[in-house]
């Protein structure tokens, strides 16, 4: 049994290993080596068995790494048991590969973070400040859950969260994540550029053992900061039991994150229910339709019998004071009350942006300033004055830009 380090710091976590190759087991020890405040405890040769947990337990480490590349159903079978029986010992898997669907079977069995070979000092140090910071227990102030529904299928509640937290993330310089809740046909990923190896539906799936650092492994950063927890890259089925899991997740990301922008796409019954409800923002997306209206109407109606309508904004996509068939009065009586926000008609412009994964909140347009104003009025700065028309700048016409002040 390797020395234990004579630290006792308050960011000491003990660390034992299960990794049969010696000499991967020493590239780590010497990484471990490396670090701050990893005392390890003992070193397994070979892969336990159930029978073994109480002796492992008996090591009182905080940590165990398992290495996959040996015999991977072992290591699966070593992180289950662990997870079953040691549930306060955090689980790292580790591996040669840098193999997303490895990666994420061992995080379903247990494990709350996987280190990719060579071991590194840096890497291994961050896995371990992860842990650690999993049980400092600190208490935080819960951030805003600002929720996207659409009034109907196609109205543009995917483009315009998207891009509400883009310019969330720069108008509040604070912690923003988005969330993509149609767990099928999720477009928020693509939308920004990038692709999920994770998902919320990895998630939701494991909510017994989801916290913060798990959460951390499954989201993804863009180049602006914002960061994203996206719908599943395959096509599935997935169906919740209950809506425990779904208030769980978004508790977390309150706690970690000033703004949870939320997609809540196609989902619906209890999940849909549970987010109306956790809402602070209840930003309602439709059109200048009848379809839309009315479906909007409806559910305003739904709204305003449980708490009078108090968090919901009403956003209408695709304005256009020019040419709408049906123009803000009838709007307004249709809905029994205003909208709050006009997008104008950029439909060229987003699909361009749909198309080439560059979301078009990050070049300035007439429809980047209308969602910027947005943004502004959610983490409570003042709007900026809309351009003269003038100067070249008409966003709806002089009737829209008198309507854009007002809102």
């Amino acid at each position: 049994m390797p020395n234990v380090s004579d630290s006792d710091g308050p960011a000491a976590l003990s660390v034992a290993l299960v990794m049969p190759n010696a000499t991967r087991r020493r590239s780590l020890v010497a990484a471990l080596a490396g670090t701050q405040f990893v005392p390890l405890v003992h070193e397994f040769a070979s892969y336990p068995s159930r029978d073994d947990l109480p002796a492992i337990a008996r090591l009182g480490c905080q940590v165990l790494i398992v290495d996959l590349d040996d015999d991977v159903e072992q290591a699966i079978h070593v992180i289950e048991n662990i997870g079953r029986h040691e549930a306060a010992m955090t689980v790292m898997a580790a591996s040669s590969r840098n193999d997303s669907a490895l990666m994420r079977r061992s995080m379903q069995a247990g494990a709350r973070d996987f280190l990719v070979e060579p071991f590194l000092p840096e890497t291994v140090g961050e896995a371990f400040a992860r842990t650690c910071s999993r049980g400092t227990g600190q208490k935080k102030a819960l951030g805003k859950a600002l929720v996207f529904v659409p009034s109907k299928g196609g109205v543009g509640v995917t483009t315009i969260a998207l891009n509400f937290a883009l310019a969330l993330t720069k108008e509040s310089g604070a912690r923003v994540v988005v969330v993509d809740m149609d767990f099928q046909l999720g477009e928020i990923a693509p939308g920004l550029g990038m692709t999920t190896t994770f998902s919320v539906v990895d998630a939701l799936a494991s909510a017994a053992r989801l916290d913060r650092e798990f959460l951390a492994t499954l989201l993804i950063r863009h180049d602006s900061g914002l960061a994203v927890l996206g719908s599943p890259e395959s096509y599935d089925f997935f169906h919740l039991a209950d809506d425990k899991s779904v208030r769980k997740l978004m508790r977390i990301l309150r706690e970690e994150f000033d703004y949870v922008v939320v997609d809540s796409g196609s989902c619906h019954g209890d999940t849909q229910e549970t987010l109306l409800g956790m809402a602070d923002t209840l930003y309602l997306v439709t059109e200048m339709t009848f379809a839309s209206l009315r479906n909007a109407h409806r559910l305003i109606s739904f709204l305003s019998a449980r708490d009078g309508c108090r968090h919901l904004k009403v956003v209408s996509n695709r304005f256009n004071a020019r040419y709408n068939n049906i123009d803000g009065n009838s709007a307004t009586k249709a809905l029994t009350r205003p909208v709050d926000w006009k997008i104008p008609n950029a439909y060229a412009a987003v699909r361009a942006a749909q198309d080439n994964g560059i979301p078009i909140a990050m070049n300035d347009s007439p429809y980047t300033r209308a969602i910027a104003q947005m943004a502004r009025a959610a983490c409570g700065k003042p709007l900026t004055a809309a351009k003269k028309a003038s100067q070249g700048f008409n966003l709806f016409g002089l009737r829209g830009l008198r309507e854009l002040a007002d809102t």
